[in-house]
């Protein structure tokens, strides 16, 4: 018990040593955690918590209740229908990001939820050595996030990947400035108070030019007056009920709107997903 203590203050020491330096930001892949790893027991550690290249600013005061954990497990288990109708899409945009990454790239996910996108992110096609950042203000999805990221296989150790998960909000993201290579932002601009916000959030994170911000969004219905009526009149009780959720965004024009060099999007409609069937997917340069 003496020697856990002792091992746990050695920690925290350091990590306090650290979060002080104004050069965390340049420590090279793993090399924090290395040290870190001998004092929680080896390797195992290292592969699963690897520091990298951008360092992460304060974390999103914690906030718990019973709504979140209700939230986190209705993420969790109850988009499958609509993660399993859009799949087609999102496999091909993902492709599409990982031919255009540079090699060791930092992805931030943000609003990852139970991280639904790991599997595309732990596909063949994806590059090594990831420096992958979720960001969401709900503590109770991490344990969903990891139970993801290990079924995808993202956190092997041949893969080299590094994950980790930080409690904040997409109107005030925890990274450093032009520090991501791609942002992903899936059913998450659906839920923010303030899109606009995100959306700038998004584009100050990514690197200048090469930065891509990959999203799927549901959004109001383009084709059916009457279904738009209907989402419209569905969304104040929604956004009640479901974390701030809204059926009537328009959320392609504010992205077009939003400053960034280059918008490919497409707006479709998917099958027996009720109010989410129409959506809009699509890739964005910095």
């Amino acid at each position: 018990m003496a020697s856990r203590s002792l091992r746990l203050l050695v920690l925290v020491a350091l990590l306090a040593v650290l979060a002080r330096s104004p050069h965390l930001g340049l420590v090279p892949r793993r090399g924090v955690s290395a040290a870190a790893a001998a004092l929680w027991g080896g390797a195992p550690f290292a592969a699963r918590c690897a520091w990298a290249e951008v360092a992460l600013k304060e974390e999103a005061p914690l906030v718990q209740g019973r709504q979140d954990e209700y939230v986190a497990k209705g993420n969790a288990y109850g988009m499958v229908n609509y993660e399993r109708a859009v799949a087609t899409t999102k496999k091909a945009l993902f492709k599409e990001l990982f031919g255009l990454l540079p090699p060791k790239p930092v992805i931030l996910d943000v609003g990852i939820g139970s991280f639904p996108n790991a599997v595309y992110l732990g596909n063949t096609d994806a590059p090594p050595e990831m420096d992958i950042v979720g960001v969401d203000p709900n503590e109770f999805m991490k344990k969903y996030a990891l139970e993801n990221a290990k079924k995808a296989g993202i956190l092997t150790p041949e893969r080299g990947n590094s994950l980790r998960l930080v409690r904040g909000i997409a109107e005030r993201l925890p990274v450093a400035d032009q520090s991501a290579d791609a942002v992903v932002c899936t059913l998450t601009l659906c839920s923010v108070k303030n899109p606009q916000k995100a959306l700038s959030e998004i584009r100050r994170a990514l690197k200048p030019r090469s930065g891509k911000y990959l999203f799927v969004e549901h959004v109001l219905s383009e084709t059916n007056p009457f279904f738009a009526t209907a989402q419209r009149l569905a969304t104040p009780e929604h956004v009640q009920a479901a974390d701030g959720c809204h059926f009537d965004r328009q959320t392609l024009q504010t992205i077009q709107e939003a400053g960034f060099a280059e918008v490919k999007g497409d707006y479709f409609e998917l099958d027996n997903c009720g109010f989410l069937n129409p959506t809009v997917a699509g890739l964005a340069t910095a």
